[in-house]
């Protein structure tokens, strides 16, 4: 029979087995785990779409590596095999069930997309992306099934034992979940490694690094899988003469060979993290003189499909230094020209990436007045250290997020006039140049803009561009520009976001003084991507991550009542903690910014909604929760909770810590601002707090600090049951 003969018939097989339908519908189950215990996820595409993807992929694709196991036993099992063998090549047949395994694979993915897509669009709302979403089921569910089956049927053609194939394929599992592999993307074949997902500012980084690994490992387990080919048996021999034989079949031994050479070749020149050596000669620019340039020109091209930039940097030198000199850039970039004067200069790029750089070396030839001009172009790569935590350099459609080298050469070259920038990005975006506005720009035919401006500094250290819709309006006497993603428009309107910052800065520069970022009386509150896991702030500038107004912030009814008061939650802690005072835990998990912010919230809803309002959705809320946690066993009898299983215990601490944090701290607050006299005393003490937050910038703000600052001890603020129990007496409201 024929091959394709043969797949058909394996194909009617596998959907004929009852085997396979209980295992395509388990596969189809799998998201459900990833969706339970996803609260902790920081961006509603993290829980919705990377947790339950990401599950799916790992547990069905272990399942389906057990059915492939099973599915190439049976014929040895019930003895058949005489007969097939008789009638086909085995090798034939081996490549048509598992072809059929592959698509009956790719099917159960697909329909796993199908079927869960009305679920996630709900309740991503407004951040939902058909296409974003589609992608990470094919890529990640889909190939990392294929790369399984692959795996399990070598196994198993090699050692022709079910329990020993099995038992090799959990070790090779194992592996995966590994200390060695943990935090490594190209390690990671079973389950790929997912920080965080923007949903504001999408990214397809992940999603590329996740296809390269996918291929990669697609490529190995070809390799392992063309190998067992050669150890199929036949005239009853062992494995090593079947290998013998198998050998006069050159095709599967050349296939071997290059699948393992391609597989180890994307493993080895991976384009996405630098290839750090442990050389110390990077850490430090070359020492030579400062040269002067006339002028300073850059010209860069973000390509958001492949991801990469390509720019051409030009220096307007009088007496260029003619020794050798020294350009760093990110490692994943390569220069392809420089010419001084119009003339091509010979240039030497060194593999030493360190500290995430590489460095080119060039000299120019005479002392005379020219223009150097360096052009190169590439992928941006992360740093091995700081991977996979920091995604600091990337290019995508909606978001594009460059520094220092990873824009333009590093040299040591000054200009007092600046810099001439020009980029040319999708025209959707919205540029920001070392943190101010590019505003002058030319529309080009491809959908592209170049945007043009001068800069104060003669480098760019920080280029950004998104989807951005920018709202001006005062608060509190400061012009406000509040920048955030398009993709939120709906929720800034629904929510009247921007009556929110208003109060916001409004109540806390009377209460508790002004922010301190800005002297020319304007500030822009600019939303970043939530892949950044971090931010800055300087004078009329401040950041905030883009989870602030995902629907998963919103709904978090501990730091509010209403959207719009989780909002002032999040805008209250540019004073208490972020920005402002920092506090420090002592190494329990009672004190933070947190209960700070929480009663700072309180207070302005208090001002704002009357009484009441803040009593029924604050007050109470906190003395029923720390109540609640009064009244737990294993609280009132800590000697019993290392009898638990530790998953309890860890449930548990965290429950305390968040109740603690979000309750019983605030309570504390609360019954401190009826010890020291009422509302006006304490918000004398908060705003000596917060004017003297500079002391403690390094070493934070303790709980003994607020005692202090109270004139209070820990025991005048231990609670009792009259402070939290529900009908006792109010607690100071």
């Amino acid at each position: 029979m024929s091959l394709i003969s043969l797949y058909r018939v394996e194909l009617r097989r596998m959907f004929l087995s009852r085997r396979i339908w209980v295992g395509a519908l388990c596969g189809i189950l799998t998201p459900l785990l990833g969706v339970i215990g996803n609260e902790t996820l920081p961006s509603v595409s993290s829980r919705y779409i990377a947790n339950p993807v990401l599950t799916a992929t790992a547990v069905s694709a272990m399942l389906w590596a057990v059915l492939i196991i099973l599915e190439a036993s049976r014929l040895h099992r019930s003895g058949v095999y005489l007969l097939t063998d008789a009638a086909s090549s085995p090798r034939a047949l081996s490549a048509a069930r598992m072809a059929a395994a592959m698509t009956v694979t790719a099917a159960v993915s697909i329909l796993c997309a199908i079927v869960y897509l009305p679920y996630t669009a709900v309740k991503m709302e407004y951040l939902f992306d058909p296409v974003f979403y589609a992608a990470n089921y094919l890529i990640f569910m889909l190939l990392t099934g294929w790369i399984s089956v692959l795996f399990a049927d070598t196994f198993y053609q090699i050692t022709r034992r079910v329990e020993l194939s099995v038992i090799l394929y959990a070790l090779l599992a194992y592996f995966n979940f590994s200390g060695y592999a943990q935090n490594d993307y190209f390690m990671r074949w079973l389950y790929p490694y997912v920080i965080v997902y923007s949903d504001g500012f999408q990214s397809w980084w992940f999603l590329r690094i996740g296809f390269y690994t996918r291929l990669m490992w697609l490529c190995i387990a070809l390799a392992s899988w063309m190998f067992s080919l050669l150890c199929v048996r036949k005239y009853e021999k062992n494995a090593a003469v079947s290998l013998i034989r198998g050998m006069r079949r050159v095709y599967l031994p050349v296939l071997t060979v290059c699948f393992a050479v391609l597989g180890a070749g994307l493993w080895k020149y991976q384009p996405f993290i630098d290839h750090e050596t442990d050389s110390e000669v990077n850490n430090r620019m070359i020492d030579t003189p400062t040269t002067n340039a006339s002028a300073i020109r850059y010209f860069l091209t973000a390509e958001p499909v492949t991801g990469r930039l390509s720019g051409r940097a030009e220096y307007d030198l009088k007496e260029p230094y003619t020794g050798e000199d020294k350009l760093y850039l990110n490692p994943g970039y390569r220069v392809s020209r420089m010419s001084y004067g119009g003339k091509e200069i010979a240039f030497r790029t060194v593999d030493d990436d360190n500290a995430g750089v590489r460095s080119t070396y060039f000299t120019i030839p005479e002392k005379k007045e020219g223009t150097l001009v360096i052009e190169f172009g590439g992928l941006p790569q992360l740093r091995k250290t700081h991977a996979p935590y920091i995604i600091a350099a990337f290019i995508d459609w909606e978001s594009i997020q460059l520094g220092m080298r990873s824009a333009a050469p590093m040299l040591n070259y000054a200009c007092r006039d600046g810099a001439e920038v020009e980029i040319t990005i999708p025209g959707s975006l919205t540029p920001y140049l070392n943190d101010l506005p590019m505003t002058e720009y030319v529309e080009c035919e491809n959908g592209m803009k170049t945007w043009k401006c001068r800069t104060q500094e003669d480098a760019i250290y920080n280029f950004v561009a998104g989807a951005y819709e920018t709202d001006t309006f005062t608060a509190s006497d400061t012009n406000i520009h509040f920048v955030y993603g398009k993709a939120y428009e709906q929720a800034v309107r629904q929510y009247d976001i921007n009556q929110a910052v208003k109060d916001v800065f409004a109540y806390c520069s009377r209460h508790y003084g002004a922010l301190g970022l800005t002297q020319d009386q304007t500030m822009r509150l600019q939303q970043v991507t939530a892949m950044l896991m971090g931010g800055h702030a300087r004078e009329g500038y401040l950041e905030w991550f883009e989870t602030v107004l995902s629907p998963i912030t919103l709904a978090d009814a501990d730091k509010g009542a209403s959207a719009t008061e989780v909002f002032i939650h999040e805008m209250i802690h540019q004073w208490w903690g972020g920005y402002g005072l920092v506090c420090s835990e002592e190494g329990s998990n009672l004190w933070s910014e947190e209960g700070i912010t929480v009663y700072a919230t309180y207070r302005l809803v208090k001002e704002k909604y009357g009484e009441l309002y803040a009593k029924q959705y604050y007050v109470d809320n906190w003395r029923k929760t720390v109540e609640m946690q009064e009244r737990n066993f294993y609280n009132r009898h800590p000697e019993y909770l290392e009898h638990l299983p530790e998953k309890y215990q860890t449930q548990l601490s965290m429950e305390n810590e968040s109740t603690n944090w979000y309750d019983r701290m605030p309570l504390m607050i609360l019954k401190a601002e009826k010890l020291v006299g009422g509302e006006e005393n304490m918000d004398k003490i908060m705003r000596k707090m917060y004017a003297d937050r500079g002391d403690y910038a390094q070493i934070g703000f303790t709980y003994v600090d607020f005692l202090d600052y109270c004139g209070l001890s820990e025991s005048d603020l231990e609670l009792t049951p009259k402070d939290y129990m529900t009908g006792e007496e109010d607690a100071g409201v």
